[in-house]
């Protein structure tokens, strides 16, 4: 009987599998008779032909307009159809390979390839604001503002100081310090019309629409985009013996993006058509010395191409109309590909409490860049220079183009690609300890190594704020890869030391208490880009801003922009002086991330759990653009100058770089800090 019961109480002691031993399990049994395996009954692993050994799939999904209703706002604005034609079909085969006379069944080589593709067009439709037929002959008569009210076009011909102005009070209009007539009949007449802004019209499609209210929404788009792609993921396993493992995973895709269009043609406001290429590659070699020894070397390459817009087709300037659709569109041609090549190797063992960790990696990344985001110009029409200075409600930004009065331009000059590179080395020990059942602290010790990015023939350069400028003596110059000096990546390497700690415990043995706690700081590389931000010199962005928005014009409204004052490619420190300069910070800065955190959990009856704690992260050095952080600005005390501070040339006497009318800081500038 002491026996018996000695066995019941063992049974009532064990514990049923796991859903996941369960499953492992049942996968055993169903391949075992499906002859795959080594352990299959003679009968399975003898059948003959391959078809038995490989198993896949075969599918098609699809979606048709045939079988939907017609979408509200397609019916409402007169639509007949929304055309959505989706077809999403592949396969996928895995089993054994089998190479006849090479490569025999015997269970230690297998393989899966899958392919899918995509085959999409589906409606895009949309409301927009365009030009009514008067306004594009210059007939402002029947425009009006937000209210209803007729919308007053002034003539900037006629600006003049108004001698009784008292500077003492806001401008009002019984205090305006700026007189202009407003254009009789609120008509811009023929001859002030500007021929080129009246030949661009001609691309611009005529309203089709009246959903309103007031002239506007008066521009249906119901336009298909399409969307092709095709991927072919393929793996290969091989054993060799009980401890040698290599793997193969391999991916190529591509893939097309056809944008709904808003005009069909040169001038359309829309994204430009992609085209995306991907390459993808890993062999793994894995080594198990012992089964408490294991290694793993991996190497890993990709290739990520994307092309934007159409090969040899001229583009065209891109101008901004105020609340109307826009015509043309940023980066209308671009190229960009981006490698990564990576070898890495990974240690573990496990002996006694110790399970020991070590794990090298090397990292080298490419980015290769053709990018110009306004190669024939950009245009930035505004109310201002066809307003009463300094009264709202008044002027009209497309009354500022037909007058052909930019309050902003830019243009690009891209004269070669860029070729940048830059790696990433680290070595990382873990341990993770089990002093006793019930304490375990884990540790963990990364040494890293950044390298700044360089370019292939040092064709890169930013503004260095402790070199003195020779055109005015004042501190900030544009400095060069490569020269006088300045290293090939303008900036130090990075080496870093980051820890980690953690730690688990059950109090006194109550596995139904556990404390825990952490700690981890990172360090984070600057990705690589694409685009040829910080070429200065190689590249050119030419931008022009108006001294008064209300008073000057920009630059003037022409085919073709100033030309440079410095023929290009130039290695001189001033040439970004009077621009907007990119700035990219040399200082070695870099992102860092830390957390920490301690917690009590409970385990409750009725499996309810407690937990009580507290956690920390922040970080500093974080990367941020233009709209968070400006090396440029004023000093806050300068705010008294008031009005003052509308005049262009005035307010960039009170900045700390004067020669320049601004950073551009591609959200890469290390001064962001949040803690939580």
């Amino acid at each position: 009987m002491s026996i018996l019961a000695s066995n019941d109480s063992s049974a009532a002691n064990t514990k049923p599998p796991s859903p996941l031993t369960q499953a492992a399990d049942e996968f055993k049994i169903l391949t075992r008779y499906e002859g795959l395996r080594a352990d299959s009954p003679p009968a399975d692993r003898q059948r003959t032909g391959p078809k038995m050994l490989w198993h896949g799939r075969l599918y098609e999904n699809f979606r048709n307009d045939i079988l939907d209703a017609i979408p509200h706002e397609i019916k409402q604005n007169g639509g007949q159809n929304a055309v959505l034609h989706r077809n999403q079909f592949g396969f996928n085969v895995s089993g054994p390979l089998i190479i006849p006379r090479i490569l025999p069944n015997d269970n230690t080589t297998f393989f899966s390839i899958s392919y899918e593709g995509v085959r999409e067009s589906i409606s895009r439709a949309s409301l927009h604001t365009i030009p009514t037929a008067l306004e594009r002959t210059g007939d402002f008569s029947k425009t009006v503002d937000q209210a209803g009210n007729i919308l007053p076009i002034y003539d900037p011909s006629t600006t003049s100081l108004n001698p009784g102005y008292n500077p003492k009070l806001p401008v009002s209009t019984s205090n305006l310090q700026y007189l202009r007539a407003p254009f009789p009949g609120n008509r811009v007449p023929a001859d002030r019309l500007s021929p080129l802004a009246l030949q661009q019209l001609q691309l611009y499609p005529e309203p089709n629409a009246a959903v309103g209210p007031f002239f506007q929404n008066n521009y249906f788009v119901d336009s298909p985009e399409t969307d092709l792609a095709d991927g072919v993921i393929a793996n290969v396993d091989r054993s060799i013996g009980d401890r040698h493992r290599l793997t193969w995973n391999s991916a190529v895709s591509t893939g097309f993006l056809g944008a709904a269009k808003y005009f069909d043609n040169i001038a359309n406001p829309g994204s430009p058509d992609q085209r995306f290429n991907t390459r993808r590659g890993e062999l793994g070699y894995i080594f198990t010395a012992s089964a408490q020894t294991v290694n793993t070397l991996t190497l890993f390459a990709s290739s990520t191409t994307t092309r934007t817009g159409v090969s040899g087709q001229s583009p065209f300037p891109l101008y901004q109309l105020g609340n109307y659709l826009s015509m043309g569109t940023s980066f209308p041609a671009s190229r960009n590909a981006r490698n990564h090549y990576q070898i890495s190797d990974g240690f573990s063992t496990h002996q006694g409490k110790h399970s020991l960790s070590l794990t090298a990696e090397a990292d080298w990344f490419q980015v290769n860049s053709y990018v110009a985001a306004y190669p024939a110009g950009y245009f930035q029409f505004g109310t201002g220079l066809t307003s009463l200075p300094g009264i709202t409600d008044t002027g009209y930004a497309f009354s500022s183009f037909l007058l052909g009065l930019p309050q902003y331009g830019e243009n690009t000059i891209i004269t070669a690609p860029s070729y940048f590179r830059d790696s990433y080395q680290s070595l990382a020990a873990g341990d993770k300890y089990q002093i006793t059942p019930d304490l375990t602290l884990t540790l963990s010790l990364t040494l890293s190594r950044r390298t700044p990015r360089t370019e292939k023939y040092n064709r890169q350069s930013t503004i260095d704020p402790a070199v003195i400028d020779p055109s005015n003596g004042r501190p900030g110059a544009l400095v060069f890869a490569g020269i006088y000096g300045i290293p090939a990546g303008l900036g130090p390497n990075n080496y870093d030391l980051d820890p980690s700690f953690a730690l688990a415990w059950n109090p006194l043995g109550d596995s139904k208490s556990v404390v825990r706690a952490s700690f981890a700081r990172t360090h984070r590389r600057v990705s690589l880009i694409t685009g040829q931000f910080a070429t200065q010199g190689f590249n050119a962005r030419q931008a022009f801003t108006s001294p008064n928005i209300q008073l000057t014009p920009a630059v003037p409204f022409a085919t073709a922009f100033p030309p440079l004052p410095t023929p290009l490619p130039t290695l001189s420190p001033s040439f970004a002086d009077n621009s907007i300069a990119d700035f990219l910070d040399i200082s070695g800065r870099e992102p860092v991330y830390q957390s920490a955190g301690v917690s009590v959990e409970r385990e409750l009856p009725f499996s309810l759990l407690v937990t009580v704690g507290a956690s920390y992260s922040g970080g500093r050095d974080l990367l941020v653009g233009d709209g968070s952080a400006n090396p440029n600005a004023i000093s806050p005390n300068f705010l008294s100058f008031g009005n003052a501070l509308y005049n262009q040339s005035f307010r960039v006497t009170l900045q700390p770089f004067p020669q320049f009318n601004g950073f551009e800081l591609f959200s890469l500038y290390p001064e962001g800090r949040y803690q939580r």
